[in-house]
């Protein structure tokens, strides 16, 4: 296999986990009370459950680290893109998420989330401006 259709494979498989992740509801808990959670999470041992209500900072981490693989993937499909481009794709995606998450149950849309995800796809162009200047 070449190396633009390994990363097409690799880019389908991460925007697949990343939407299954990012879409998934959230139960609505009757309370916000960590051993109704608790108890919660030992009934429903579900890994993006587990990753819902992680500590906050956890979450954070994971917004800001969530679309940093995105512009490696899009650079090695697509070596000419612009890096404006990759921006735009990425920070597009992130608006989208974003506002579908409006409609889903137990899930917040917020505009900290969404400027973490762009910081995210800026970490992501500075590696690849990073490859870009080795090679």
């Amino acid at each position: 296999m070449r190396k633009r259709e390994i990363a097409g494979i690799a880019c389908a498989i991460y925007l697949a986990s990343l939407s299954l992740f990012v879409l998934f509801p959230r139960p609505v808990l009757e309370t916000g009370d960590p051993s109704q959670i608790a108890q919660y999470l030992q009934t429903h041992a579900n890994f993006f459950y587990k990753i819902l209500y992680a500590d906050t900072h956890l979450v954070a981490l994971g917004n800001f680290l969530m679309l940093a693989p995105l512009p490696i993937i899009l650079n090695a499909i697509y070596p000419s893109i612009s890096l404006k481009k990759i921006f735009l794709c990425g920070a597009s995606l992130s608006a989208l998420f974003e506002l579908t998450q409006l409609l889903i149950p137990g899930r917040v849309s917020d505009l900290m989330d969404f400027v973490s995800n762009c910081l995210s796809v800026l970490l992501g162009i500075a590696i690849v401006r990073f490859l870009r200047h080795r090679n």
